[in-house]
């Protein structure tokens, strides 16, 4: 799993997807969402609200809730029981916290 400071996970995300974070995309490790803050806009949650889901809550979560969105029904997220299955990545904040995170979408995916 790669382990990597904010700044540096950050730049990687602008190096892949530019430099508007709501085009970023992320990758649930379970069911393998490809999805981005935008998707979560779209759906209805606050900008604030999709900046911290896309990369730690499967969008499926939505659709699991009833929600409508166009992707597989899946409750997954960074922040429970098993993570990201190692499937992820972790980000070091810079007061030192190791922040388990979805990885990124390839670009065949995104």
């Amino acid at each position: 799993m790669i382990k990597q400071t904010l700044d540096e996970w950050r730049d990687e995300a602008r190096e892949r997807f530019g430099n508007k974070g709501v085009d970023w995309k992320f990758v649930c490790p379970s069911c393998g969402n490809v999805q981005s803050p935008q998707d979560f806009i779209d759906s209805g949650c606050s900008e604030a609200e999709a900046a911290r889901l896309a990369y730690q809550g499967c969008i499926g979560r939505l659709a699991h809730a009833g929600m409508k969105v166009e992707a597989k029904s899946c409750n997954w997220s960074a922040y429970g029981f098993l993570g990201t299955m190692g499937k992820g990545r972790i980000v070091i904040t810079p007061d030192s916290q190791e922040v388990e995170v979805f990885d990124f979408a390839q670009e065949a995916e995104a």
